[in-house]
């Protein structure tokens, strides 16, 4: 319901996503045990379509939204796209929805907004600095004082401490359920009953009401726009804000909840699973959603790991919205405060706030000792993780997680070009002999030069007659890295020397094979080819050396007696 509050929506458009939501991805496949619905964060990025265009056209918004997560599904990009995302970004994604969720709830200690009639339409711009916040730090509406935010204080503080503690000593009955039962029985019995004291409650901030279950195009109470080329300059870019912010959030779902459980889930299946749901609850009415890592750790933490807890919870929900919805417009606002609140504390990952501090404190050893905080971590994983909280928090939560892959990418080539090395073995004085050039590291576009630079011409011009390149230890990754070998391999044929190079890395060998036009004329050879050569010259040098040993002897048994000892060969 906060999603629909922040959007601006009637809270059933959200209660109406959330069944069908949890229905359709336990029924179509999804990971088990993970919770879907209408996020902070799916509301956030509808927000401004809501106010400057009105709620009819956040439908053919969340119809785009799932399109592409169905598309990214179909094609089997899930898993392929979750691999770009370094722990450290998951570490500042968790963080920053933890203060995100935690600084949420304050809103609902404001008075409740006016519903004033939607702006003219404009078009919205993808970035938007403070866009994730904007709705808590606004002067629309005042702050609650004296009793009523005292009250929703006591429900805050009771709920948290029913969902922290129940779980301590029986988890037979959810955790948050007792809790908004408590708060419910002791707003409208205690406070209401024997007091003027009152908080808000869910129907100040929006009745629920109970939807229609109808095509939106059919409905009589939606006045919904024609799909034309205007329509969908007006939702394109809230569509995918929408994506990237469902999609995100539906994967960092899926990663705690592969962490609490230690069981992979398919990722593929969750994609093509919340673009069905997004797709079909946008028809029906609903404003779509995501994963919400919130409400699965609540489930977890009440032992929800199967699809049958997702298929109950979005069963729940029908029941209370179309049976029993004046019972959720009379549940205080502190209760889901409180709720969330320590949900909000159970996504904080304490551990990487803890390597943080241990790698930035300039802290002497005894009291880092003392502290537990004798370790360090890389310092770019840290300095990613504070980047991602930063920008999650400030921009998007999709801005925050494609500059934490970017900088991670960035971080990982500028490593990855300061450890090619290149070593060469043989002696360059004596005419004849032969030179081997052990590459070791990753060739590709970064350090392509680099390789260049360790073969000047001024100085391989008096290496021996012979080269061998061996990259046994090095791996070929793009055409940059080809052209730096074929370069370097060009210069030693012109200044007349006889240039092998030696592969082993099959990778590397099918990736030249592709390029074969480049490496006409070029000698390779084997690992095999060297060692049996090797073993060739060594059986010769033996025959040579028991030759030698048999004219010593033989020359020996004329003279006196002489003691010979010979070397190991």
């Amino acid at each position: 319901m906060s999603g629909a509050l922040i959007a601006g929506v009637d809270p059933a458009l959200a209660l109406q996503s959330s069944w069908l939501m949890n229905i359709l991805t336990a029924i179509i496949g999804g990971r088990p045990g993970m919770i879907s619905g209408t996020t902070p964060l799916v509301g956030i990025a509808l927000a401004e379509l809501v106010e400057k265009n009105g709620v009819e056209y956040i439908y053919y918004a969340v119809m785009f939204a799932g399109f592409l997560q169905l598309i990214v599904g179909i094609m089997g990009l899930a898993p392929a796209l979750t691999r770009l995302v370094p722990y450290s970004v998951v570490q500042g994604v968790s963080n920053a929805m933890a203060l995100y969720i935690l600084a949420a709830q304050f809103r609902f200690g404001k008075v409740a907004p006016d519903k004033t009639s939607h702006a003219q339409s404009s078009t919205r711009n993808l970035v938007e600095p403070g866009h994730s916040w904007a709705h808590i730090v606004d002067d629309n509406n005042d702050w609650e004082f004296g009793s009523s935010l005292a009250v929703f204080g006591i429900h805050a503080g009771l709920a948290f401490v029913i969902s922290f503690g129940l779980p301590r000593v029986t988890k037979f009955v959810p955790s948050s359920f007792v809790a908004i039962i408590a708060c419910t029985f002791t707003e409208h019995i205690f406070f209401r009953q024997t007091s003027d004291f009152r908080s808000a409650l869910v129907q100040d901030f929006g009745m629920v009401k109970t939807p229609t279950l109808e095509p939106v195009w059919t409905d009589s109470d939606i006045s919904m726009p024609g799909f034309n080329i205007d329509t969908f300059r007006k939702v394109y870019l809230y569509g995918l804000a929408l994506f990237g912010t469902s999609f995100c959030e539906s994967f960092t779902t899926v990663h705690v909840v592969d962490e609490l459980t230690e069981v992979k889930g398919d990722k593929n299946m969750v994609a093509i699973g919340q673009g069905v749901a997004n797709i079909v609850s946008a028809v029906f009415g609903g404003m779509g959603g995501s994963g919400s890592i919130s409400q699965s750790i609540v489930a977890n933490h009440s032992d929800g790991i199967t699809n049958l807890c997702t298929f109950l919870t979005g069963a729940f929900i029908l029941l209370f919205i179309y049976a029993a919805s004046p019972v959720v417009n009379i549940v205080p606002l502190g209760a889901v405060a409180g709720i969330m609140a320590w949900a909000a504390i159970k996504l904080v990952d304490w551990e990487s706030l803890h390597q943080a501090l241990a790698t930035l404190l300039p802290l002497p050893l005894p009291i880092r000792e003392r502290m537990n905080l004798d370790y360090k971590i890389p310092l770019a994983d840290v300095f990613t993780m504070l980047a991602v909280m930063a920008l999650t928090l400030c921009l998007d939560l999709s801005i925050g997680i494609l500059s934490g892959v970017l900088i991670s990418v960035f971080v990982f080539i500028w490593d990855s070009s300061t450890r090619i090395i290149v070593r060469g073995e043989g002696s360059a004085e004596e005419a004849g002999k032969s030179i081997t050039y052990t590459v070791t590291g990753s060739l590709f576009y970064a350090t392509a030069d680099s390789f260049c630079d360790f073969f000047p011409i001024e100085e391989i011009q008096y290496d021996p007659g012979e080269v061998l390149i061996d990259l046994e230890g090095a791996e070929i990754h793009d055409i940059s890295s080809m052209i730096a070998l074929k370069k370097v391999y060009d210069r030693f044929v012109d200044l007349e020397k006889c240039v092998t190079i030696l592969l082993t890395s099959s990778s590397s060998r099918t990736l030249m094979e592709k390029c074969a036009y480049m490496w006409q004329g070029v000698n390779f050879v084997d690992k095999q080819q060297v060692l049996e050569e090797d073993s060739s010259n060594l059986n010769s040098n033996s025959l040579l050396v028991e030759s030698i040993a048999d004219e010593v002897v033989a020359s020996a048994s004329a003279d006196s007696e002489i003691s010979i000892e010979w070397d190991c060969f």
